[in-house]
């Protein structure tokens, strides 16, 4: 969607390295080819935290001031499964069997609940990390492939920071910026925040 009568589009997301987005691509290059689905665009590949939707300029600098006060520890999210989402007609790649580290859930979680406090309007679902790969799947040629795959070699991550990020309509399609980042902590240096894990 594009921006509102002036608004921005935001969400709070993790980000993959730009090397391991394109690597990642290239991975499933005979899947897409097979679905006849085009990838995202290696730069918009993310894993949303939560999602805020419209936003006015001016309150910006209220929203950048909740996300300053978080203090989560950094961890790594192992993507190792591809899955086909009938509704949003989409591929992902998600963590299979692998487990969501409570720091990365509770970081939504906070996200979310900050924002909503601050007098934003959060999506409250929770945290479930995929990566969207392509988009707009015809259902046919999904249902002619097996799912979920496993993804092979998996992608781990390191998220060592978040992510503000604006999505704008471009004429091939979204086009994902970011706003600004701060930082996920490597251990428990900051003795004000008990959430550090």
């Amino acid at each position: 969607m594009a921006e509102t009568h002036g608004t921005l589009r935001l969400f709070f997301a993790l980000q993959p390295a730009a090397g391991q987005n394109a690597a990642l691509l290239e991975r499933v290059g005979p899947l897409m080819a097979r679905l006849e689905a085009k990838p995202v665009r290696a730069e918009n590949i993310h894993a949303t935290l939560c999602f805020l939707g419209a936003v006015a300029p001016e309150d910006l600098p209220r929203l950048q001031a909740v996300a300053a006060v978080q203090h989560f520890a950094a961890a790594s999210l192992r993507f190792d499964t591809l899955e086909h989402w009938q509704k949003p007609r989409v591929v992902c790649a998600t963590l299979g069997e692998s487990v969501i580290p409570q720091s990365l859930r509770e970081l939504g979680t906070s996200l979310a609940g900050a924002a909503q406090a601050a007098g934003f309007k959060p999506d409250e679902k929770p945290f479930r990390p995929h990566l969207t790969l392509a988009r707009k799947i015809d259902p046919v040629r999904a249902a002619a492939c097996e799912w979920p795959q496993p993804l092979v070699p998996a992608l781990l991550i390191r998220c060592d920071r978040f992510v503000l990020m604006e999505s704008r309509r471009g004429e091939l399609g979204s086009i994902y910026s970011v706003v600004n980042s701060w930082p996920l902590y490597a251990h428990d240096t900051d003795s004000s925040s008990s959430n550090i894990q």
